[in-house]
């Protein structure tokens, strides 16, 4: 196979994962927030209003989602213990699960070594990346093999 023909099939699979990885996103609003402080969680129209959802996490417990406009949306109290960065997962009425992340701890302006307003990296986006790498080093790999093979 080509260098050209390796390089395009690299960056189409590249494409395909990266833009598969995103899809499993509900909404928390904020995404920072302090014990005691009340949140809002929104399915952003990705499941059946008429069957309803669900959403849970350790720092809320579980909260029924109910109509609103054209999306599903809830609010939920952050429990006086938790802390740290959870999980929120949204249950759709059918089963389909989607989530987002949700940090307690104290709000307000940046500090330093926190990034400013960015969320930080998930796993989802850790595991992504991580095959985007390999994808890469393994296109890399085949083409310098083949072209030294041509050379010998």
């Amino acid at each position: 196979m080509r260098p050209a023909r390796v390089f395009a099939t690299t960056v189409a699979a590249t494409a395909l994962v990266g833009l598969a990885a995103p899809a499993a996103m509900a909404s928390v609003d904020p995404h920072r927030a302090r014990p005691g402080q009340t949140v809002r969680i929104t399915d952003d129209k990705k499941c059946d209003s008429r069957r309803g959802a669900t959403a849970y996490s350790a720092a809320f417990g579980t909260t029924r989602l109910q109509p609103s406009g054209r999306q599903l949306a809830g609010t939920a109290r952050v429990l006086r213990d938790a802390k740290g960065k959870n999980k929120v997962i949204l249950r759709c009425g059918d089963g389909r699960k989607f989530f987002d992340w949700l940090t307690v701890g104290p709000t307000g302006g940046s500090r330093a070594g926190e990034g400013g307003t960015g969320q930080g990296l998930g796993n989802p986006e850790f595991v992504g990346g991580a095959a985007l790498v390999a994808l890469a080093a393994g296109g890399s790999a085949i083409v310098i093999r083949r072209r030294v093979k041509g050379q010998s």
